[in-house]
């Protein structure tokens, strides 16, 4: 049985490389796929004259240099019709990458299958990106409409069409807690400095905090918003450091020495750094975004204004009792049920159904 994988829009092996994640692609992704299917050729949006060490039997399709993502994402299973015909069933990462497996399907009669993450279009919207909010509203709709299976990460997420849970996942093998003990005012977050990750909401809670001054607060990421939150942090007084991507293998010591993971954002999917955090026994304080996988005063803290976000975190920072419970329960969450192999096993299993 041979597979076909779509990365999501604009994404390339090159880019993954940059942001850290390809080792996490090819470790819990790859490699498994590789070990129950003949052939996997893997679509991507660059990576033209590069070369990658993949695992045997995955053959990497680059998107040629001079064309345009959007005509590249409707001609594609055209001008690889030769690789096309030869796949059994389409992977596709993220909803919005799957207009290729949908022409596909109409013109070759290759089943797909798909993962809705998020609500792509609000996702957009947040970030003030009308072309995309628009792009999305259509494209969503048509290629969770052809879709064969739908893959959703958390109940309930998606109404109106048959779907399978899969939840995200992480290795708590690799994401586990360290025999040192943790940096008492070190809070921690990670996330790609944008309007829906509302780092703002984060400075202003540590601002509130009876623990200012001793607080150091490190945010790894990068984005647009970096000049605008560093301005902010010390026009607060907040001891802010933002250090650049990392990969995901180092995010493991962040995890570890923090004494708070904290998440801020405005609207979430199943957020895969949370779920690290998580699993290393990281005392975490988030916002009630759709996805969260935490559990108020049972496997992490939540709160929805910085006043009240203030005072949550205070109580991790004050009571290492209940910071350590929290931590220990989290950690304990995710063994049972966010196992980032066993759910890559689920996912093949589909994939081999179809």
């Amino acid at each position: 049985m041979n597979l076909g994988l779509f990365l999501s829009v604009s994404d390339s092996l090159t880019k993954q490389t940059k942001t850290g994640q390809l080792e996490r692609l090819i470790k819990y992704y790859l490699q498994p796929y590789s070990a129950k299917f003949n052939q996997i050729y893997l679509f991507t949006y660059g990576d033209s004259g590069q070369k990658f060490s993949l695992p045997k039997g995955v053959t990497l399709v680059p998107k040629p240099k001079f064309i345009p993502i959007f005509l590249y994402q409707l001609i594609l299973p055209f001008i690889h019709f030769k690789v096309i015909k030869t796949i059994d069933v389409n992977r596709v990462f993220q909803t919005p990458g799957g207009l290729p497996a949908v022409i596909a399907k109409i013109f070759f009669c290759k089943p797909y299958v798909v993962t809705y993450g998020y609500d792509y279009v609000r996702f957009t919207e947040i970030e003030y990106q009308p072309f995309l909010t628009l792009a999305f509203s259509l494209i969503v709709p048509l290629v969770l409409h052809f879709a064969d299976k739908i893959i959703t990460t958390y109940q309930n997420s998606l109404k109106n069409y048959r779907t399978v849970t899969i939840h995200n996942g992480v290795d708590p093998r690799v994401f586990k807690p360290a025999k040192k003990p943790r940096e008492k005012y070190l809070v921690l977050s990670v996330a790609r400095l944008v309007n829906q990750k509302d780092q703002q909401k984060l400075i202003k809670v540590i601002s509130l905090s009876k623990f200012k001054d001793k607080i150091k607060l490190v945010i790894i990421g990068m984005g647009p918003l970096q000049k605008k939150l560093q301005n902010l942090s010390q026009a607060l007084r907040v001891n802010l450091t933002i250090i650049p991507n990392v990969s995901y293998t180092q995010l493991v010591a962040w995890y570890q020495k923090a004494t708070v993971f904290c998440l801020t954002s405005i609207i979430e999917g199943q957020v895969k750094v949370l779920l690290e955090a998580l699993s290393t026994g990281c005392a975490c304080l988030t916002t009630p975004f759709i996805g969260n996988m935490t559990e108020n005063n049972v496997t992490g803290l939540i709160g929805t204004n910085p006043k009240q976000l203030a005072g949550q975190l205070d109580r991790l920072l004050s009571d290492q009792d209940l910071n350590h419970t929290l931590g220990q329960q989290a950690r304990r969450l995710v063994i049972k049920q966010f196992d980032l192999i066993k759910m890559v096993q689920k996912e093949i299993k589909l994939l081999q159904s179809c």
